[in-house]
């Protein structure tokens, strides 16, 4: 497996049209938006490609100072399930060695005496998804941090790899990287 940067017009139309299937529209900025960012140094849009160059999926970081958010992560879905996805993580978390390196998952944090069952007192698809979500990333030595965040009206956890992060440096990559009065916009969660 490997990690290059999408430079070439294919390798950008594979990134971008896994971008669009893999993210619901409420998660995802302008494409345009990323590749602004990406011509700014501020951005990185990577495919995941066997050894045979057959794409696997994507990885958009973003980076300010030592701190490199991974923004969007996605695997094929004819690749899922067969390790390709914690091996890819590997070699980011590799990648960015002696930076720190965090995500953000949806929050799997139930608070306010809430429940993520439904009616049938099933648990509900979503919030199943979410949990095996967070244990991939924690079985792929991602730890989670000790503040929720509200990311534009969605509850956030924050993941590290191998390092702490405050709010406030979190906080420093969306201040600098996206639209003027965006990033304050999200909002520590008491």
């Amino acid at each position: 497996m490997r990690i290059i940067n999408a430079d070439t017009r294919e390798q950008l139309k594979k990134v971008h049209d896994l971008y669009e299937e893999a993210f619901p529209k409420s998660e995802k900025k302008p494409f345009r938006m990323i590749l602004q960012g990406r011509e700014k140094g501020n951005y990185e849009i990577m495919a995941i490609e066997s050894e045979e160059g057959e794409f696997l999926g994507l990885a958009i970081t973003m980076h300010y100072q030592e701190l490199v958010l991974l923004d969007y992560f996605a695997i094929n879905s004819g690749c899922r399930g067969a390790g390709v996805g914690g091996e890819a993580l590997r070699e980011l978390q590799r990648r960015y060695a002696g930076k720190k390196f965090l995500l953000e998952i949806e929050s799997t944090v139930e608070r306010g005496g809430g429940n993520s069952k439904d009616s049938s007192g099933i648990q509900d698809k979503e919030a199943i998804l979410r949990l095996r979500r967070k244990e991939f990333y924690l079985r792929n030595g991602m730890q989670t941090v000790d503040f929720l965040v509200n990311l534009f009206g969605v509850e956030m956890e924050i993941m590290t790899y191998e390092c702490s992060v405050t709010f406030e440096e979190y906080h420093s990559i969306l201040e600098h990287l996206l639209p003027a009065g965006l990033a304050a916009k999200v909002k520590l969660v008491d």
